[in-house]
């Protein structure tokens, strides 16, 4: 008689969030016995620094019927099924200190039974002591800065004053990573922020990607008017060159190349209203 060969399912779940996935896995051990769900062991890691925890479903002669029903329990209790990793390589794993594991047994609860693999409490119960696991952080609406790449470093020191005011910037030197689309990645910048400083000189003026997201934002700001447009215009910069459009948003002059802490003066607490406003 040809033996059968063996089907692994492997899940991996949240460290974090392990209670929903008690009543799953008794369902499944109560309602498909030995003779069809060959073996379920849990892997857990408790690193601080890479928390881990997965599931391995196996069956060597499942009934019809029974491998869908645990796939659907599985799916909807939010697991995430992974064919990329193997029993194996856990097990592997294991060899490196990374894993802990049990296999599941059928008397004793299977809360019990897997306890004493997780560390750590779940999120719920830190939250229910005041811990917030808010979204996160870097996602508020930012300033776009748009200045000629000349101009780099001195917008570089700018972004410290903005930021001591609570105000996050859109900073191509910081937001584009390598590799990435450039295009694309001051398109999305575009989008997201509130605002925009024009920092214009006549190199900004010279500039073909200056030129390109000036043009994207007052094209925003007349259509949508969900955009404050703050320029900074230095003293050398001749006033015809200047768009009409810009022209018409009150605008600040840098006499004389008036020191950052000057300018940030000036135009942070515009900034914050507006940000505050619409926040």
């Amino acid at each position: 008689m040809t033996s059968r060969l063996s089907k692994d399912y492997v899940w991996e779940c949240d460290y974090g969030v392990r209670k929903p996935i008690i009543p799953v896995l008794t369902k499944l051990m109560e309602e498909q016995d030995a003779s069809s769900l060959q073996m379920i062991n849990v892997f857990t890691n408790s690193n601080p620094y890479c928390l881990e925890f997965f599931i391995v479903i196996g069956y060597d002669d499942p009934l019809e019927g029974h491998i869908n029903t645990m796939k659907d329990l599985m799916l909807n209790a939010g697991l995430r099924y992974r064919p990329d990793i193997t029993m194996d390589e856990l097990f592997t794993e294991m060899g490196n200190r990374r894993f802990n594991s049990i296999n599941l047994l059928d008397d004793i609860p299977i809360e019990d039974q897997i306890n004493h693999l997780f560390i750590f409490p779940e999120k719920g119960e830190l939250e229910n002591n005041g811990y917030k696991f808010s979204a996160a952080l870097g996602n508020q609406l930012p300033i776009f800065l748009s200045h000629a790449s000349k101009d780099k470093s001195e917008i570089e020191d700018l972004i410290p004053y903005l930021n001591a005011a609570g105000l996050p910037v859109w900073f191509d030197k910081i937001n584009i990573d390598y590799g990435e689309s450039i295009t694309k990645a001051i398109q999305r910048g575009i989008k997201k922020s509130a605002a925009v400083i024009f920092w214009i000189t006549n190199d900004f003026l010279d500039s073909n990607w200056c030129d390109t997201e000036l043009t994207n934002f007052l094209n925003r700001y007349s259509s949508k008017k969900d955009v404050l447009i703050i320029s900074v215009v230095s003293n050398d910069v001749s006033r015809d060159k200047l768009e009409l459009f810009l022209t018409d948003l009150k605008y600040l002059v840098r006499e004389n190349e008036a020191h950052l802490e000057t300018v940030a003066k000036e135009i942070v607490p515009t900034l914050k209203r507006y940000i505050d406003n619409i926040r």
